[in-house]
């Protein structure tokens, strides 16, 4: 049971049928099915055994009963693969087999109206933004596959041009050479140019944020060691404090000629100039 309950949480995340998926629902539906032995309820149906005594009646009802609880867990993981208003309208069937064969009567059978449905889907499918061009190749191959399935056969050209107008008008560019281009001529090629040119881009936008990680780290620094030079240019060397401490105590002992004070020479004495050059007649 808990093993039902972990497949029925993945289904709800990634495979839902929704009305125009029935042939690929179908498809992976079947393999969940089958990976938990319970293939055979999509296509048989057991009645319930007369109650009885003998040893046969018991056999024949834990048989029952086992196929019973198998026929629920199959049932449980149709409906959990479904829209919620799908699974509302096909929950009343009790059997996995009559379930099954609903469905395919309601979505199963290619009518005029889903046709043109899916038609007009493939023509006007735009790129969705959270999409990257593989997986929007993708999309597109799986419709083309739902048209094909129903009997619609595209040419190569009509892959081609469907393929161009889903292109945002980012990729410009892309659209006016694949229109141009001898060398795209399936939807094979048209496929490897758009992949090629998303490789292109993305390549382009690392090396960018590269480079601009780099010049931010350079400003950074420059700006660090700028503030550093600047707080050094206040500080005065230490060679330079000691030879102006060891100008200052020569100073000192330096006694003038002219007042006869120490700490100046006579040249810088503020006294009046008291010895006076002498000539020699």
């Amino acid at each position: 049971m808990a093993a039902t309950k972990s497949i029925v949480a993945e289904l709800n995340k990634d495979l839902k049928l929704n009305g125009d998926n029935y042939d690929n629902w179908k498809m992976k539906i079947q393999y969940v099915i089958e990976e938990q032995d319970l293939l055979e309820h999509l296509s048989n149906t057991l009645d319930q055994p007369e109650r009885g005594t003998t040893a046969q009646h018991r056999r024949d009802a834990e048989a029952y009963q086992a196929w019973k609880r198998k026929n629920g867990q199959a049932r449980i993981i149709l409906l959990s693969a479904m829209d919620d208003d799908i699974t509302r309208e096909f929950h009343r069937y009790e059997y996995a087999k009559d379930l099954w064969d609903a469905l395919r009567d309601k979505f199963g059978v290619m009518s005029v109206s889903k046709l043109r449905s899916l038609t007009i889907k493939f023509d006007t499918y735009q790129k969705r933004p959270e999409h990257d061009m593989r997986r929007h190749l993708r999309e597109m191959s799986l419709m083309m596959s739902e048209l094909h399935n129903a009997g619609h056969q595209l040419t190569e050209e009509q892959k081609i041009q469907a393929v161009i107008r889903s292109l945002p008008n980012s990729w410009e560019h892309m659209k006016m050479h694949l229109t141009h281009s001898e060398n795209v001529r399936t939807f094979d090629d048209v496929s490897r140019h758009l992949e090629l040119e998303e490789d292109r881009l993305r390549a382009i936008k690392i090396n960018s944020e590269v480079h601009m990680a780099r010049s931010n780290s350079r400003r950074m620094s420059s700006s660090r060691n700028g503030k550093n030079k600047k707080g050094l240019g206040n500080v005065k060397k230490p060679d330079a404090q000691k030879k102006k401490r060891s100008q200052k105590v020569k100073l000192e002992r330096v006694k003038c000629y002219n007042c006869q004070q120490k700490g100046h020479y006579a040249s810088n004495c503020p006294e009046p100039k008291k010895i006076q050059d002498q000539r020699t007649t």
